[in-house]
């Protein structure tokens, strides 16, 4: 049996909202959705009576944005207490053995005192390199490494390195400068903390920068080794916190010897003192239950757009249909720069957001940077998107000014640095929600290299670690991840291996192994020339085994319908009838059923949805243009070409047109209801074939009608709307004083779900 770290109420969660689920009866998995958020609390019964009124097919009210700084009163995280040394030992240079690289002429010497090594400066650059000295007397695994360190200059201008090599092999085996395991060194050349892995080969972590690395300076360098994490304390201050996750890791970096090493450089290092501790085996993360989508509302351009103007009605909307189609996760970008011009505001917003998701049996991952798109966003009111440009309004985070300036005052305060204020903006999210089971992750950075801009490389490297130090100082006890994807340095301050496959044939983890993996980001659908995913292709190649996250959820102004290829340079000419990303419409209806009926368990599935038909002839004389299915009937359109009709993947016309929802809804208790039309052109209803409401106004207006419902007896539903020009607005509301619950009308579980488009 495989020894998994479950993520806090996961495994409940996750098996409860449909998706891959242990349950053998799909039907059974589907049904319990209907019933996941029903158990309405104190808050939600307040909130229903003081409503007035609420959807059909809605599970949960709308909790409101309570503008509230959620530091105040927080308790600080205080970090337990430090494991008890089991065993100190202070080394001297009669437990080393050294190893010389070829043409150096240079020994390793007793330093002036029995507990250090002195390493004079190679004669010429290229001599000397990479030589060390490694105590094999004894292994370590948990453990601490410490000494005072003293770099020379640089000899010539290659690499001018000195420090420690933990976890190591003997070198003999391939040579002096072959070896496994981590060297962690000071640099007086770039003046730099230096770390990364050996493996007869040298793969870079980081080169952090600190301009107190010069050639003669005298550092304090502590290096702790838990499981597969890497602490690096230089001068009693944490500079580097990481974590190699890669997915195809050799056990042989779970343990080694220790040494030091120079390059280039000559150094001395006193007072080498380890201590070991009991050992520490890191958790791994089973995903395999993740049925997740990311998500922008359909009414938002980007990150900033969402949160500038965050509305908690929307988000409950189709986050109703997330969880109506299986989704029990969702990834949703932040924004420094909402934070740094709306900090409260932010947070409350945030706050809100995990209110609704949880109440909809859904977690949440968020993400605090993104390196992909637009690299110098800006606050305030948003461009509307382009027509035809895939992603045209996508804005990185931080961004690029921000980054190039990373270490220096920000333009607001120059007694702050950007690199304390993004401590400051990840501490304010993470802090309050340290120990929150509705977080599923951390994600630092999104796409660390997606940018293009090699110049910014090693800040990308420094931006996480710097992320995850301040992640894990406010007490975090969810996993931490940045995806590899363009470039590796996520995977090394990652706590498991998050991957993101756009191809087919659809690819795997590195090695194979779906323990400690997730697919954090696919689908793509194709286009002329190209193999695309599908959604049935994405569920029987991950559910079950490194779990998905669907990129995305709404089809909507972020404009991801047009593929990659598809920039302002070349945008679409026409609309596409296959959207390239995107799976639900802003009414509800996803653009195939085929593609809910992977997400939920198959065609026999029973969802509690209206079936739907949309005609280009609003006398609805003709045949449809399509068919489908949607949770309500609650839902507003503008008036930006593509995203005016309700599918212009399918040719619905913008102007108009007519919808017609069918179906069956039962009452929780016997008696008088009201329901509502709120629209903005004609629209009909009918309960049991009898006429209750006959909007016949064309302007935005309410309309009403009482109708008699008896308790759990299922009740036959059609209701019409007409839409001509302008804006449009369809909401099908009810309301009856007596119940307590907004589920106490809900819409009969289709039998089967329609098979059709």
């Amino acid at each position: 049996m495989r020894n998994f770290f479950v993520l806090s109420a996961s495994a409940v969660m996750l098996a409860a909202c449909g998706g891959n689920s242990d349950t053998p009866n799909p039907t059974a998995v589907a049904d319990a959705q209907t019933s996941a958020a029903n158990s309405a609390s104190a808050a939600v019964q307040s909130e229903f009576r003081l409503a007035g009124s609420t959807p059909l097919g809605m599970r949960t009210t709308t909790p409101a944005v309570v503008i509230n700084d959620p530091d105040k009163n927080l308790p600080p995280y205080t970090p337990p207490s430090p494991p008890v040394a089991l065993t100190t030992t202070t080394l001297s240079f009669g437990d080393f053995t050294s190893y010389l690289a070829a043409g150096s002429t240079q020994g390793w010497a007793p330093g002036p005192t029995s507990s250090s090594i002195t390493i004079p400066a190679p004669a010429t650059n290229g001599t000397g390199a990479g030589d060390k000295a490694v105590a094999l007397g004894s292994t370590y695994a948990t453990a601490s490494y410490e000494a005072d360190v003293t770099v020379g200059n640089p000899v010539g201008a290659g690499p001018a390195n000195a420090g420690f090599i933990v976890r190591t092999t003997n070198p003999t085996a391939g040579g002096p400068d072959s070896l496994t395991g981590y060297f962690i060194g000071l640099d007086t050349g770039s003046h730099t903390l230096v770390v990364g892995r050996e493996n007869n080969n040298w793969t870079q972590f980081i080169q952090y920068p600190n301009s107190a690395i010069v050639g003669g300076s005298t550092h304090h360098l502590k290096v702790t080794t838990s499981g597969t994490a890497i602490t690096v304390d230089l001068d009693q201050q944490r500079v580097v916190t990481a974590n190699d996750a890669t997915n195809a890791l050799p056990a042989a970096f779970a343990s080694g010897s220790f040494g030091v090493r120079r390059f280039g450089v000559g150094a001395t290092f006193s007072n080498v003192t380890i201590k070991t501790y009991p050992a520490v085996k890191s958790p791994t993360f089973d995903f395999s239950k993740v049925v997740g989508m990311v998500y922008t509302p359909s009414t938002a351009v980007n990150a900033i757009d969402f949160w500038q103007n965050y509305d908690p009605a929307v988000v409950n909307r189709e986050l109703t249909y997330a969880q109506t189609y299986g989704i029990n996760t969702i990834a949703v970008y932040l924004h420094y720069l909402v934070w740094a011009n709306d900090r409260v505001a932010f947070l409350s917003k945030f706050e809100n957001l995990l209110e609704i998701a949880t109440r909809h049996g859904i977690k949440v991952s968020p993400i605090f940077y993104d390196d992909c798109w637009n690299p110098t966003p800006q606050y305030g009111p948003q461009p509307a998107p382009v027509w035809g440009v895939h992603n045209s309004q996508w804005v990185q985070s931080p961004g690029t000014p921000i980054e190039q300036a990373y270490f220096q005052p920000t333009a607001s305060n120059a007694s702050v640095t950007y690199k304390a204020s993004l401590a400051n903006y990840i501490t304010d999210f993470v802090a309050p929600h340290r120990n929150d089971s509705r977080i599923l992750f951390w994600e630092p950075m999104n796409e660390p290299g997606c940018s293009g801009n090699g110049s910014l490389q090693q800040t990308r490297a420094v931006l996480m670690n710097d992320a995850r130090i301040a992640i894990l100082n406010a007490g975090a006890t969810q996993p931490i991840n940045s995806p590899q994807v363009q470039e590796d340095e996520g995977t090394y301050f990652s706590d498991f291996y998050a991957f993101h496959p756009y191809g087919n044939p659809y690819t795997g983890p590195v090695n194979g192994s779906y323990v400690n993996a997730l697919n954090s980001e696919t689908l793509q659908r194709g286009f002329t020339g190209t193999e695309g995913q599908t959604m049935p292709g994405i569920v029987s190649n991950y559910g079950g085994s490194t779990g998905f996250i669907i990129w995305e959820l709404m089809i909507g102004r972020t404009n991801t319908r047009f593929h990659w290829g598809q920039t302002p340079g070349a945008p679409a000419t026409v609309e596409p009838a296959t959207p390239f990303q995107g799976t639900i419409y802003p009414d509800g209806h996803p653009w195939q059923t085929s593609e809910v009926q992977a997400l939920t368990g198959g065609f026999d599935v029973k969802l509690p949805v209206l079936n739907v038909a949309y005609y280009n002839d609003p006398s609805f004389s003709s045949a449809p243009v399509k068919t489908s299915v949607t949770p309500l009937v609650d839902f507003d359109l503008n008036t930006e070409r593509g995203t005016d009709s309700p599918d212009a993947s399918a040719g619905v016309n913008a102007t108009n047109y007519g919808i017609r929802w069918t179906g069956a809804i039962e009452a929780s208790q016997s008696g008088l209801y009201t329901f509502s039309i709120n629209s903005d052109n004609v629209a009909r209803l009918w309960i049991n074939g009898v006429e209750v409401i006959n909007k016949k106004t064309s302007t935005r207006s309410t309309t009403s009608g009482i109708v008699w419902l008896n308790a759990k007896q299922p009740t036959s539903i059609k209701v019409e709307y007409v839409h001509g020009t302008g804006a449009a607005a369809m909401h099908l509301s009810w309301w009856n004083p007596l119940v307590q619950s907004p589920a106490a009308v809900r819409i009969v579980p289709s039998n089967p779900l329609v098979a059709t488009n």
